[in-house]
């Protein structure tokens, strides 16, 4: 297993070694898009990115369309993107994002959901995973036999959160999966894709609300949930400035 830092991906500005510029950080992984009922995440993204600028944290955005296409979004964004410059401008359009945005690649590691629909977002055939998302795969699936082993249950009652007592990550269940990376490009957790959905989709909203359709937070969810992923998800972050490593990092392994 290596770094997560030193694989080769372009921005959304087809910039080479999009990943490099992070090497020294802490992060978040997630895999964004536009079409998506997950697409409020994009605000407490930006919360985060602006809660924790300047000190050594970054949110790294990786648009896909392995999941969502036209649907969710409404207006100027509603057929969904074709690169990762559309979901970029979308975080910049809809939510003022200022992190940062890779090339669009296939991020879906999970093969039994490839067998049974064949199909992105936009209807076309999935490509293999990236790079990137191979290797995320390995680490979290590395990470989850170890605790397994270990004693750590799969499933726990410890949060109220539902989706916080439920680990995983080594197969996806939709965007904005989030992975948490040590300053050394190491994964050391994930997130589920409904962790830290706050709102309706802000494009959506605005059209249920010129219709005057009441709408929710979504199945399951509430302020006091939202709440408590917010706080474990700030939790995690700050470690990882203060210099938490991976079970991964050979530097963990040194005892450094």
């Amino acid at each position: 297993m290596q770094s997560i830092y030193n694989i080769k991906l372009n921005s959304a500005e087809d910039t080479p070694d999009f990943l490099d510029q992070f090497k020294g950080k802490a992060s978040i992984i997630v895999n964004t898009t536009v079409g998506c009922g997950n697409a409020n995440q994009m605000e407490v993204l930006q919360w985060l990115q602006e809660k924790y600028a300047g000190e050594d944290f970054q949110i790294i955005a990786i648009p896909t369309n392995d999941f969502c296409g036209p649907g969710i979004t409404k207006g100027k964004w509603s057929q969904g993107i074709t690169c990762g410059a559309d979901s970029a401008n979308y975080g910049k359009d809809v939510y003022g994002t200022t992190f940062q945005f890779s090339q669009m690649v296939a991020s879906n590691p999970n093969e039994h959901v490839s067998e049974e629909n064949g199909k992105n977002g936009l209807g076309q055939e999935n490509a293999p995973p990236h790079e990137l998302y191979r290797e995320i795969q390995e680490q979290i699936s590395f990470i989850n036999h170890t605790l397994t082993s270990q004693g750590v249950p799969l499933v726990s009652d410890e949060n109220y959160s539902w989706w916080l007592n439920n680990r995983g990550g080594d197969t996806m269940g939709g965007n904005f999966e989030k992975y948490m990376i040590d300053k050394d490009g190491y994964v050391t957790r994930h997130f589920h894709s409904t962790v830290l959905n706050y709102d309706v989709e802000k494009t959506l909203k605005q059209t249920l609300l010129d219709s005057d359709t009441v709408f929710m937070m979504g199945l399951g969810r509430s302020q006091k949930i939202f709440e408590e992923e917010y706080a474990v998800v700030c939790k995690e972050i700050e470690e990882l400035i203060a210099g938490k490593k991976s079970i991964l990092n050979p530097a963990y392994k040194k005892g450094e």
